[in-house]
């Protein structure tokens, strides 16, 4: 056979030499078979063999004229017969010329059509806009219109740029202000001004002060004079992303500010300022349906931004070439991309465009960077088998577009961290990445070391997980995939191996029953990549095959068949440690039988922080697992709590939660929730995103349990002791603490009170005191008791404010109310009267609000004297608080949910801080044409910003509202506001 095979090559056209398909159907056998007899021949491929042919023509060419262009190169090899293209020319000539020190010396220079010579690298570094790719292609007439904007007098035009998401429109917008700079239309100190109307789409308010600042007193909280992002922006250019979410108001503002270049800032009645700003406005929206016409017709140049999938095959393989390069350099490791790889990113539908298309090159390079890590890898090798299922379902477009992808690519690509370290550093990039996802991989590895563990432990954790992606996949594709025919799965892996899957398969079903359908997916791409590894040379280790052959031997013993049955077909010898995996793969059928609970994890910190950290895990680990709660120090902490309850009940499977927070406050939420629901919780502190990937890794290990997963994250390698609350397994004595500044005195007093009161039942109660001052420990001593004892509430001078405790102050002790309170806690528990319990987290000064129902009053000026009369005749405000009230209503009105209105004066006129609530009979004109019959007077201080919040809170829930307007006595208002 081998001697057949040399015979035909050598009488081969060496213009179209035959390909290994080719030379199977000449002589009857598999193509792999011929794969692997031309490769111990040691005879190239045809491409191989075609470029030498060609290089060797293109050579005796540069003989005879070494000053040939590389289009007029390209013509006469095409004219010869050989049918290539100017790229590929292009990239055989760098060739030669680096191999060959003769030729070099002649190296000819790229020419334009008319002969002249171009310096293409210094052609290529020159320009704003030369980063973006497709800046000669695709986005040509883009950048003729955004630099006709820049450079138009005096001060250029307003531009709106629309595409979809992740289509780059921001960095064109940054570009746009390089190009400014460079082209002496700006100088090099203009500000750029980056601003998403997203962030407060919500509050009009807020925004228009973000937008053009605020004088003082312009609103409750505004402290001082603000410059607002167009001050800051003048003379530059200001940048608003999401511009649709802007409210008609903003809207009708900017506008304003188009016209005549003049705006007032929020508060501001008669002086007005000037603003020269280039104004540059970006949208996802139809911006026919979301913005103003009026706000239309003031911007002059509009700028549509392709999609990725509009854009060339070869700007796309540009994006791909650059994401992969970054990679590198931020790994700091050299990368190899299989073909099929590179085709895959090609062909995929991409979604999401450019920003997707980064995010899923990040998520491929993650997976292949463990391996590399440790030490088993030379290089990080990215194969088929890495990507996402989204990502693989490219190939099977690729019998539709094969003659477009091979005049672009043929062979695996390498990327070295040296590629792209200058002059662009991935960083600096206007497509960088986001920092340290390699990192967290190297901490855990090295974390695995410095726990002393040895490489046979290591080896079979890392096992563990090769197990569990294994398994992961096969759910992914249950999951999520749409089913394929075996014709689309051939599309993507050849007959071959689509035809020996289906016997492989057959082999299986006779020893272990009917297989599920996902496996032939699975198993057909697994074993492409595998072939392909061994004819590359490639070794393959399984860490966990002794553990395979021992725990799984009926799949073990048929994949030894399976693999006999793949000598015989292919001639090729797989090693024991890829029988290993094809069990695996066998294994996985029985995956529904084997559905296992997991432990639950849910993610808590003030912001957004959680969503990212859980999103960089699960992509990582290739899962979905856990759930994010985002909090705002705004919320109410019993609204808070009810809702990490919720989420809690939701991911429990039985095996208990852990809940991940990022501050000491929340870490009592896990006492309070188990308590409530029996669900076992471990709760800890100052959670970071390698924790949370750790957490989600070993909470999905087949056998994992909850304490195996804290022990995990508290032996990471960390230089501060993270703070864990345990769970409350058998019933604790209950106990009140009492608290004061120094620790005596006071609190003696309020045990002795307590005693004489309450007497014997308190006989079961512990009474704790503690001091505020000079205990640097205070907290930690808090932690300590609440650990011990069930806290039934905190007596004393100072309210340390733990989510779920009673606070009783000192006056309320000596109270009818007080001792009300504490009698019920006593008789009835803190879980049981435990939304009652949150009424000590109510500032005071919303407890003794004045309350007015039923007040008839028939306009809005008539009800604010009748009220500021009452607080001048108390000694709650200084004279002058009604006009103060009465200018700033006309200024601008804030009303919550157009249900609450809210007046308020500058604080320099408050005495003594008081919240007046009054129910209307009928409601009364406010603003323009809305009407009001719920108003809350803020005569407030600058020291009242928790009563502020607690009301705002209130106020915006439409319950609460609906029960002030139903009320009919001044306690059923006290009641909604406190304890609903």
């Amino acid at each position: 056979m081998k001697e057949q095979i040399k015979d035909i090559i050598l009488k081969e056209d060496i213009k179209q030499p035959y390909t290994d398909k080719e030379l199977s159907e000449k002589l009857l056998v598999s193509r792999e078979y011929i794969t692997s007899l031309r490769n111990e021949l040691k005879i190239f491929d045809s491409r191989e063999r075609r470029k030498q042919y060609i290089c060797k023509e293109i050579v005796e060419i540069l003989k005879s004229n070494e000053n040939i262009s590389y289009r007029e190169l390209t013509r006469i090899i095409n004219k010869k017969g050989y049918n290539v293209s100017r790229y590929l020319i292009t990239k055989y000539m760098n060739e030669i010329i680096k191999n060959n020190d003769e030729i070099s010396k002649n190296l000819p220079s790229t020419k334009d059509s008319i002969g002249n010579k171009i310096d293409e690298k210094a052609e290529d570094m020159k320009g704003a806009f030369n980063k973006l790719i497709g800046y000669r292609g695709s986005l040509e007439m883009q950048i003729k219109q955004v630099k006709a904007a820049v450079l138009y007098p005096p001060n250029g035009l307003h531009c709106l740029i629309l595409g979809e998401t992740g289509v780059g429109k921001s960095e064109l917008a940054e570009a746009m202000y390089k190009f400014a700079i460079e082209s002496k239309r700006l100088s090099k100190d203009s500000p750029f001004i980056v601003f998403n109307c997203a962030d407060y789409a919500e509050n009009s308010q807020l925004l228009i002060s973000h937008l053009f600042g605020n004088v003082k007193g312009a609103y409750t909280g505004a402290v001082n004079d603000k410059k607002g992002l167009v001050e800051q922006a003048n003379g530059g250019i200001l940048f608003l992303d999401e511009v649709h979410r802007l409210a008609p108001e903003g809207q009708e503002i900017l506008f304003q500010l188009i016209d005549k270049g003049r705006f007032r800032r929020l508060g501001e009645t008669e002086a007005s300022r000037g603003a020269n700003v280039l104004l540059i406005a970006a949208t996802t929206e139809n911006v026919e349906s979301t913005l103003l016409a009026t706000f239309r017709r003031r911007i002059p140049m509009v700028i549509q931004i392709p999609s990725l999938k509009e854009r060339p095959l070869k700007e796309r393989l540009q994006l791909i070439k650059i994401f992969f390069g970054y990679e590198s350099t931020r790994m700091n490791a050299p990368i190899h991309v299989t073909l099929d790889v590179i085709r895959a990113f090609l062909l995929y539908e991409c979604f999401g465009n450019i920003g997707q298309l980064k995010s899923d090159i990040q998520v491929a390079c993650a997976k292949s960077f463990l391996p590399y890590v440790m030490g088993k890898e030379e290089v990080v090798n990215i194969n088929i088998s890495d990507l996402n299922t989204h990502v693989k379902k490219g190939l099977i477009k690729i019998n539709t577009k094969r003659n477009e992808i091979d005049k672009i690519v043929w062979e695996d690509f390498y990327f070295s961290p040296d590629q792209y370290r200058n002059p662009i550093k991935a960083d600096e990039s206007i497509y960088g990445f986001s920092k340290e996802l390699y990192s967290y991989i190297e901490k855990a590895y090295i974390g695995y070391r410095k726990q002393g563990l040895d490489i046979d432990e290591i080896n079979s954790r890392i096992g563990n997980e090769i197990e569990r992606r294994l398994k992961n996949v096969i759910k992914h594709v249950k999951n999520s995939l749409m089913p394929l025919s075996p014709e689309e799965i051939s599309n993507i892996v050849g007959d071959e191996i689509t035809f020996l899957v289906k016997q492989i398969l057959k082999i299986a079903e006779k020893r272990l029953g009917k297989m599920d359908s996902t496996i032939f997916y699975c198993l057909a791409i697994h074993l492409n990549t595998t072939f392909n590894r061994i004819k590359q040379g490639g070794e393959i280790i399984n860490t966990n095959l002794e553990k395979i052959k021992r725990d799984y031997k009926e799949e073990y013993n048929v994949a030894l068949e399976i693999v006999a049955y793949i000598k015989n077909y292919y001639g090729l010898n797989l090693p024991e440690d890829e029988i290993g995996f094809i069990a695996l793969y066998l294994r996985g059928n029985k995956i529904e039988e084997e559905k296992e609970k997991k432990v639950g994890v849910v993610v808590i910190t003030h912001g957004n922080v959680s969503i990212g950290m859980l999103e960089i895990a699960n992509k990582l680990l290739n899962t979905n697992h856990g759930k994010a709660v985002v909090m705002t120090l705004e919320e109410n902490p019993h609204e808070v709590l009810k809702k990490v309850t919720s989420v809690v009940k939701a991911v429990d499977e039985g095996k208990g939660v852990l809940m991940l927070v990022d501050m000491g406050s929340l870490l009592t939420f896990g006492e309070i929730i188990y308590q409530r629901t029996d669900i076992k919780i471990e709760t800890i502190d100052r959670v970071d995103t390698v924790m949370v990937i750790e957490a989600i890794r070993r909470s999905i290990l087949p056998g994992s349990n909850l304490k195996d997963v804290v022990y995990a994250i508290e032996n990471l390698n960390y230089s501060f002791n993270k703070i864990r609350v345990k769970n409350r397994l058998l019933r604790k004595e209950k106990a009140m603490i009492v608290i004061c500044l120094t620790g005596e005195g006071i609190a003696l007093h309020c045990r002795r009170q307590l005693r004489k009161s309450f007497g014997k039942k308190l006989k079961d109660v512990e009474l704790i005191h503690m001091g505020f001052i000079g205990r640097r420990d205070f907290y930690k001593k808090m932690q300590e008791t609440m650990e011990k004892y069930e806290i039934v509430a905190i007596i004393g001078s100072i309210n340390p404010k733990y989510p779920g405790i009673p606070f009783i102050s000192l006056e309320e002790l000596y109270s009818n109310y007080g001792e009300k309170q504490i009698l019920s806690l006593l008789e009835n528990g803190n879980k049981c009267n435990f939304i009652k319990s949150f009424k000590g987290l109510v500032p005071n000064i919303v407890k003794e609000s004045k309350i007015i129902v039923n007040s008839n009053e028939k306009t809005k000026e008539e009800l604010l004297k009748s009220i500021c009369n009452i607080l001048a005749e108390e000694g709650y405000v200084k004279k002058g608080y009604y006009e103060a009230v009465i200018e700033r209503e006309k200024m601008t009105s804030y009303v919550i949910n157009q249900e609450v209105a809210l007046p308020h004066a500058d604080s320099r006129y408050i005495n003594k801080s008081v919240i007046v609530i009054v129910k209307l009979k009928n409601p009364i004109l406010w603003d323009k044409e809305q009407k009001v019959s719920l108003i809350c007077l803020l005569a407030v201080d600058t020291n009242e910003k928790d009563a502020i919040r607690y009301l705002y809170n209130k106020f915006k829930n439409k319950r609460v509202v609906n029960l002030l307007k139903k009320a009919k006595e001044a306690e059923e208002i006290e009641e909604a506001l406190i304890n609903e």
